[in-house]
């Protein structure tokens, strides 16, 4: 086995699997999730979900209109264009393959987003995506208001070091959110 390939799965190996969110529903919710106005709240058991284009990125197995993480599969987003670097295509997304750039500021972890005008502060631009770096801190992108606890940052809001997850709003938030301006945020 070459050095590489070794280190490769170790830093692999040592990575974590990304939290369940709230997912917008699409049809049945996922394994571990519940119905809860037009999104799927996670209960105890409930793995990462992002909902499926196509076939499931590598680590990810089907359940119904989305893809599940195994305990050890890495963050995957939906691609558009190329990946930024840290990842790599796998099918119709981007997966996580390396953690060397994984921050561990603040109480969620901040993964790529799209690139909607400049990167948040934290963040670098890598090919479609704004990729954090070690001092980022968990970005949505804004619309209006930034919700209770996140700070502006040109076109995102930026978690401050107590906030929850938040995701735009659309109609009722899922149970364990609330309200907050045009975002739904984990209370």
């Amino acid at each position: 086995m070459s050095p590489v390939f070794l280190m490769s799965m170790i830093v692999l190996a040592s990575a974590q699997p990304p939290p369940a969110t709230a997912v917008k529903r699409v049809g049945s919710c996922p394994s571990g999730y519940s119905v809860s106005g037009g999104y799927c709240a996670p209960g105890r058991t409930a793995r990462y979900a992002v909902a499926r284009v196509g076939s499931c990125p590598s680590g990810y197995s089907v359940s119904g209109a989305y893809c599940l993480a195994s305990t050890r599969a890495t963050h995957a987003v939906a691609r558009s264009g190329s990946c930024p670097s840290g990842y790599s295509v796998s099918g119709a997304y981007c997966r996580q393959t390396s953690t060397t750039n994984t921050p561990t500021r603040g109480v969620i972890a901040p993964t790529v987003v799209k690139k909607e005008g400049s990167c948040p502060t934290g963040y670098v631009v890598s090919a479609q995506y704004c990729r954090p770096t070690r001092t980022a801190r968990y970005a949505v992108a804004r619309s209006g208001s930034c919700p209770s606890g996140y700070s502006v940052s040109g076109g995102y809001c930026l978690a401050g070091s107590t906030a929850g997850h938040a995701m735009p709003r659309e109609g009722s938030c899922p149970s364990g959110y609330s309200v907050s301006g045009g975002y739904c945020l984990a209370r």
